[in-house]
Protein backbone atom coordinates (compact mmCIF):
# COMPACT_ATOMS: atom_id res chain seq x y z
CA UNK A 1 0.00 0.00 0.00
CA UNK A 2 2.75 2.45 1.03
CA UNK A 3 6.47 2.06 0.45
CA UNK A 4 9.00 4.68 1.54
CA UNK A 5 12.65 4.52 0.47
CA UNK A 6 15.43 6.74 1.86
CA UNK A 7 13.09 9.66 2.56
CA UNK A 8 14.57 12.87 3.92
CA UNK A 9 12.99 16.27 4.50
CA UNK A 10 14.73 19.56 5.18
CA UNK A 11 12.97 22.81 6.08
CA UNK A 12 15.46 25.62 5.51
CA UNK A 13 18.59 24.47 7.31
CA UNK A 14 16.77 22.05 9.61
CA UNK A 15 16.61 18.36 8.78
CA UNK A 16 13.29 17.05 10.07
CA UNK A 17 13.40 13.51 8.69
CA UNK A 18 16.50 11.57 7.71
CA UNK A 19 16.70 8.41 5.59
CA UNK A 20 13.27 6.99 6.47
CA UNK A 21 12.43 3.52 5.14
CA UNK A 22 9.17 1.70 5.83
CA UNK A 23 6.49 -0.38 4.15
CA UNK A 24 2.78 -0.80 4.83
CA UNK A 25 1.23 -3.95 3.39
CA UNK A 26 -2.41 -4.97 2.94
CA UNK A 27 -4.17 -6.02 6.18
CA UNK A 28 -1.64 -4.13 8.32
CA UNK A 29 -2.20 -1.29 10.78
CA UNK A 30 1.00 0.74 10.99
CA UNK A 31 1.18 3.03 14.02
CA UNK A 32 3.80 5.76 14.02
CA UNK A 33 4.94 6.84 17.50
CA UNK A 34 7.25 9.56 18.72
CA UNK A 35 7.55 12.65 20.88
CA UNK A 36 5.82 15.89 19.90
CA UNK A 37 7.83 17.51 17.12
CA UNK A 38 9.45 14.24 16.07
CA UNK A 39 8.14 14.60 12.51
CA UNK A 40 5.08 12.35 12.54
CA UNK A 41 2.75 14.91 10.95
CA UNK A 42 5.44 15.92 8.47
CA UNK A 43 5.79 12.32 7.34
CA UNK A 44 2.03 12.05 6.83
CA UNK A 45 2.05 15.33 4.89
CA UNK A 46 4.78 13.93 2.66
CA UNK A 47 2.86 10.70 2.06
CA UNK A 48 -0.21 12.72 1.08
CA UNK A 49 1.87 14.95 -1.22
CA UNK A 50 1.01 18.04 0.82
CA UNK A 51 4.71 18.77 1.32
CA UNK A 52 7.49 18.30 -1.22
CA UNK A 53 10.16 15.68 -0.63
CA UNK A 54 13.80 16.69 -0.22
CA UNK A 55 15.19 13.24 -0.99
CA UNK A 56 13.87 9.72 -1.46
CA UNK A 57 10.79 8.06 -2.85
CA UNK A 58 7.24 7.34 -1.72
CA UNK A 59 5.00 4.93 -3.61
CA UNK A 60 1.32 4.26 -3.00
CA UNK A 61 -0.40 1.35 -4.74
CA UNK A 62 2.97 0.76 -6.49
CA UNK A 63 2.88 4.23 -8.07
CA UNK A 64 4.78 7.42 -7.30
CA UNK A 65 2.82 9.25 -4.60
CA UNK A 66 2.82 12.50 -6.60
CA UNK A 67 1.45 10.97 -9.81
CA UNK A 68 -1.63 9.12 -8.57
CA UNK A 69 -4.70 9.15 -10.79
CA UNK A 70 -8.08 10.40 -9.58
CA UNK A 71 -9.14 6.77 -9.27
CA UNK A 72 -6.10 6.02 -7.10
CA UNK A 73 -6.84 9.00 -4.85
CA UNK A 74 -10.42 7.78 -4.42
CA UNK A 75 -8.96 4.69 -2.76
CA UNK A 76 -7.48 6.82 0.04
CA UNK A 77 -9.28 8.18 3.11
CA UNK A 78 -7.68 10.87 5.26
CA UNK A 79 -8.36 12.47 8.64
CA UNK A 80 -5.55 14.81 9.64
CA UNK A 81 -5.10 16.94 12.74
CA UNK A 82 -5.94 20.12 10.83
CA UNK A 83 -9.47 18.90 10.12
CA UNK A 84 -10.30 21.38 7.32
CA UNK A 85 -14.06 20.91 7.79
CA UNK A 86 -16.77 23.06 6.21
CA UNK A 87 -18.20 24.44 9.44
CA UNK A 88 -21.00 26.47 7.84
CA UNK A 89 -23.01 23.36 6.90
CA UNK A 90 -24.55 20.50 8.86
CA UNK A 91 -22.91 17.18 9.57
CA UNK A 92 -25.39 15.52 7.23
CA UNK A 93 -24.69 17.96 4.40
CA UNK A 94 -20.95 17.61 4.87
CA UNK A 95 -20.97 13.81 4.70
CA UNK A 96 -23.34 13.97 1.74
CA UNK A 97 -20.93 16.35 -0.01
CA UNK A 98 -17.94 14.08 0.69
CA UNK A 99 -19.84 10.96 -0.38
CA UNK A 100 -20.90 12.57 -3.66
CA UNK A 101 -17.35 13.72 -4.28
CA UNK A 102 -16.29 10.08 -4.07
CA UNK A 103 -19.28 9.02 -6.19
CA UNK A 104 -20.86 6.82 -3.54
CA UNK A 105 -24.34 5.79 -4.85
CA UNK A 106 -27.12 7.75 -3.18
CA UNK A 107 -28.88 4.86 -1.42
CA UNK A 108 -25.59 3.46 -0.12
CA UNK A 109 -24.46 6.90 1.01
CA UNK A 110 -27.68 7.52 2.96
CA UNK A 111 -27.30 4.19 4.73
CA UNK A 112 -23.67 4.82 5.62
CA UNK A 113 -24.40 8.29 6.99
CA UNK A 114 -27.20 6.89 9.14
CA UNK A 115 -25.01 4.02 10.37
CA UNK A 116 -22.07 6.26 11.22
CA UNK A 117 -24.17 8.79 13.12
CA UNK A 118 -25.99 6.09 15.02
CA UNK A 119 -22.67 4.52 16.03
CA UNK A 120 -20.56 7.60 16.85
CA UNK A 121 -23.05 10.23 18.02
CA UNK A 122 -25.19 10.04 21.14
CA UNK A 123 -27.81 12.40 19.72
CA UNK A 124 -28.75 11.64 16.15
CA UNK A 125 -30.22 15.16 15.96
CA UNK A 126 -26.61 16.38 15.81
CA UNK A 127 -26.68 15.35 12.18
CA UNK A 128 -28.69 18.50 11.39
CA UNK A 129 -26.50 20.92 13.37
CA UNK A 130 -23.88 23.09 11.71
CA UNK A 131 -20.40 21.68 12.24
CA UNK A 132 -19.32 25.07 13.61
CA UNK A 133 -21.50 24.34 16.65
CA UNK A 134 -19.87 20.96 17.28
CA UNK A 135 -17.50 20.37 20.18
CA UNK A 136 -13.88 19.47 19.42
CA UNK A 137 -14.65 15.78 19.89
CA UNK A 138 -17.68 15.95 17.60
CA UNK A 139 -15.60 17.61 14.89
CA UNK A 140 -13.06 14.84 15.26
CA UNK A 141 -15.79 12.25 14.83
CA UNK A 142 -17.32 13.88 11.74
CA UNK A 143 -13.85 14.10 10.15
CA UNK A 144 -13.33 10.40 10.79
CA UNK A 145 -16.76 9.58 9.33
CA UNK A 146 -15.86 11.55 6.22
CA UNK A 147 -12.58 9.62 5.91
CA UNK A 148 -14.32 6.22 5.84
CA UNK A 149 -17.60 7.09 4.07
CA UNK A 150 -16.27 5.77 0.72
CA UNK A 151 -14.62 2.68 2.28
CA UNK A 152 -11.07 3.48 1.11
CA UNK A 153 -8.42 0.79 0.75
CA UNK A 154 -5.83 3.02 2.46
CA UNK A 155 -6.85 4.97 5.55
CA UNK A 156 -4.44 7.63 6.86
CA UNK A 157 -5.18 9.05 10.32
CA UNK A 158 -3.19 11.72 12.16
CA UNK A 159 -3.80 11.63 15.94
CA UNK A 160 -7.30 10.13 15.55
CA UNK A 161 -7.85 9.59 19.30
CA UNK A 162 -6.84 13.01 20.62
CA UNK A 163 -9.74 15.12 21.83
CA UNK A 164 -12.02 12.09 22.23
CA UNK A 165 -13.40 10.79 25.49
CA UNK A 166 -12.44 7.17 26.34
CA UNK A 167 -15.82 5.78 25.25
CA UNK A 168 -15.65 7.29 21.77
CA UNK A 169 -11.95 6.47 21.38
CA UNK A 170 -12.71 2.83 22.13
CA UNK A 171 -15.64 2.96 19.69
CA UNK A 172 -13.18 4.13 17.05
CA UNK A 173 -10.77 1.31 17.92
CA UNK A 174 -13.53 -1.28 17.52
CA UNK A 175 -14.60 0.31 14.23
CA UNK A 176 -11.04 0.22 12.88
CA UNK A 177 -10.56 -3.40 13.94
CA UNK A 178 -13.67 -4.33 12.00
CA UNK A 179 -12.70 -2.10 9.08
CA UNK A 180 -9.31 -3.76 8.64
CA UNK A 181 -9.28 -6.59 6.10
CA UNK A 182 -7.02 -8.21 3.52
CA UNK A 183 -7.71 -5.48 0.95
CA UNK A 184 -7.21 -2.53 3.31
CA UNK A 185 -4.38 -0.92 5.26
CA UNK A 186 -4.37 1.73 7.97
CA UNK A 187 -1.57 4.20 8.73
CA UNK A 188 -1.92 5.99 12.07
CA UNK A 189 0.15 8.65 13.79
CA UNK A 190 -0.67 8.74 17.49
CA UNK A 191 0.70 9.21 21.00
CA UNK A 192 -2.25 7.47 22.69
CA UNK A 193 -0.47 4.24 23.47
CA UNK A 194 -3.41 2.53 25.14
CA UNK A 195 -5.46 2.70 21.96
CA UNK A 196 -2.53 2.00 19.65
CA UNK A 197 -1.83 -1.24 21.47
CA UNK A 198 -5.37 -2.45 20.77
CA UNK A 199 -5.13 -2.07 17.01
CA UNK A 200 -1.53 -1.91 15.73
CA UNK A 201 0.11 -4.74 13.84
CA UNK A 202 3.26 -2.74 13.01
CA UNK A 203 5.07 -0.06 15.03
CA UNK A 204 7.42 2.70 13.92
CA UNK A 205 9.16 5.11 16.29
CA UNK A 206 10.52 8.46 15.14
CA UNK A 207 13.22 10.11 17.24
CA UNK A 208 15.67 12.88 16.33
CA UNK A 209 14.87 12.68 12.58
CA UNK A 210 15.36 8.90 12.41
CA UNK A 211 12.99 5.95 12.32
CA UNK A 212 14.66 4.24 15.25
CA UNK A 213 12.26 1.31 15.37
CA UNK A 214 10.30 -0.39 12.59
CA UNK A 215 8.84 -3.83 13.20
CA UNK A 216 5.79 -5.72 14.43
CA UNK A 217 3.92 -4.88 17.63
CA UNK A 218 4.81 -8.29 18.96
CA UNK A 219 8.53 -7.65 18.50
CA UNK A 220 8.19 -4.15 19.90
CA UNK A 221 6.74 -5.35 23.18
CA UNK A 222 9.15 -8.29 23.34
CA UNK A 223 6.47 -10.84 22.58
CA UNK A 224 4.04 -9.38 25.07
CA UNK A 225 6.35 -9.33 28.06
CA UNK A 226 6.28 -5.52 28.28
CA UNK A 227 3.52 -2.97 28.01
CA UNK A 228 3.66 -0.68 25.00
CA UNK A 229 4.53 2.40 27.03
CA UNK A 230 7.43 0.62 28.72
CA UNK A 231 8.75 -0.57 25.36
CA UNK A 232 8.54 2.96 23.94
CA UNK A 233 10.35 4.50 26.92
CA UNK A 234 13.08 1.92 26.55
CA UNK A 235 13.75 3.30 23.06
CA UNK A 236 13.27 7.02 23.68
CA UNK A 237 15.17 7.11 27.02
CA UNK A 238 13.47 9.69 29.26
CA UNK A 239 15.96 12.10 30.79
CA UNK A 240 15.92 10.79 34.36
CA UNK A 241 19.32 12.32 35.14
CA UNK A 242 17.92 15.83 34.64
CA UNK A 243 14.91 14.96 36.77
CA UNK A 244 17.25 14.08 39.65
CA UNK A 245 18.60 17.66 39.54
CA UNK A 246 15.19 19.12 40.37
CA UNK A 247 15.32 19.18 44.16
CA UNK A 248 12.15 21.16 44.86
CA UNK A 249 9.67 18.37 44.12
Amino acid sequence: MIKINHLSKIFGKTKVLDDINLELKPNEVYCLLGKNGAGKTTLISLILDLVELTEGEISIFDKAHDSLSAEDKNRIGVAIENLALIEEISGYDYLTFVGKMYKVPKAILEQRIADLFRYFFENESDIDKNIGKYSTGMKKKIAFCAAVIHTPDLLVLDEPFSGLDPLVANQMVLFLKKYQNEQRSIFISSHDLGYVQKIATQIGVLDETKLVYNSSLQNFTEEGEQALDAALLKILHPNEAELDKIDWI
